[in-house]
């Protein structure tokens, strides 16, 4: 129990985010009567010195400021979720667009005054690459190539839901991801990760806000690119796109390339600073320097076992 509560701390202090007793007991998936043990091996670790709390809040860092950040980021992403819903809509009124789900920052609330809305797209199978070019159209010509409101960078098709990376990063994007168009394929993808549960054992954002409509005119425009044409515009679109960004990024080698992208038929992942990455390789870092920490506090594993952090 203690390891999922310090796995969970550490991981979101990566993103100097502090988190709550409820969080907590309910990201860790534990049951109501596992709650009591959970606030005593909580309050046992601020009381070793372990980790930190303040009003409410609880962190391994040393800086309170960042409890202060955190309800800040917290106002700034229900600010900016209008914003998010009004650009889902028009993501989700596009060709073959099958589901929209908010993801990276605004799906933990955790959003700066810097940071871009991302969006988790679903299409239809064999049209991932149509619906893409259109919608990165849309962004060039409308948006001025703007990411802030319009931050597409993930696109996987409705029949190949299967997230392959599975990791604590990749299982917190799902998790959190919120469902702005077609709640159904929501669940479908949860279903389709069920190893996410390793992670999350029952948490999951809810699903209550989704639009699941199609505007007429996008199911005629689909009909044009129904068949035989729309798949050799597939095909010239994928081998176009994949030759541009590997170009783009030519200065990557093949290692480095691959934990960035994932150019696929039915699979973009465009993530070319390497965000996964930093984000795991800061994690383990913050484990090993808590079970430094830890060590100089206890000669038994009463509440902790060091070798599974």
């Amino acid at each position: 129990m203690a390891e999922r509560l310090v796995r969970l701390i550490l991981y979101f202090d990566v993103f100097s985010y502090p988190l709550t007793r409820d969080e907590l007991i309910r990201y860790a998936g534990f049951k109501d009567r596992e709650k009591e043990e959970a606030a005593e091996i909580l309050d046992h670790l601020v009381r070793c010195g372990l980790l930190n709390y303040l009003n409410g809040y609880y962190f391994a860092g040393d800086s309170p400021s960042i409890v202060h950040r955190r309800i800040k980021n917290n106002e700034h992403a229900r600010k900016r979720l209008k914003t998010a819903k009004r650009y889902s809509r028009i993501i989700a009124s596009f060709p073959f667009v099958r589901g929209v789900l908010l993801s990276g920052s605004i799906s933990k609330g955790n959003m700066s005054e810097t940071d871009d809305i991302d969006y988790f797209i679903i299409t239809s199978k064999g049209r991932l690459w149509l619906a893409r070019t259109l919608i990165i159209l849309f962004k060039k010509i409308f948006l001025l190539n703007s990411a802030r409101n319009f931050c597409v960078n993930y696109f996987v098709d409705k029949d190949h839901l299967l997230i392959k990376e599975q990791n604590r990063f990749t299982a917190t994007e799902i998790v959190f991801l919120i469902p702005t168009h077609n709640s159904h394929l929501h669940r479908e993808l949860l279903l389709a990760n069920e190893w996410v549960k390793k992670y999350y054992p029952s948490f999951h954002q809810q699903n209550g806000q989704a639009t699941d409509k199609d505007p007429i005119l996008k199911m005629l425009t689909e009909k044009i690119f129904e068949r035989s044409l729309g798949d050799k515009i597939e095909a010239y679109l994928y081998r176009k796109s994949r030759r541009f960004i590997r170009k783009k990024f030519r200065h990557m080698d093949e290692d480095t390339f691959s934990s960035c992208f994932s150019v696929l038929p039915h699979e973009l992942r465009y993530l070319p600073n390497r965000q996964q990455f930093r984000i795991l390789k800061r994690f383990c870092w913050k484990m090993k320097t808590f079970e430094r920490r830890m060590a100089t506090h206890y000669t038994s594993n009463t509440y902790l076992v060091t070798a599974k952090l």
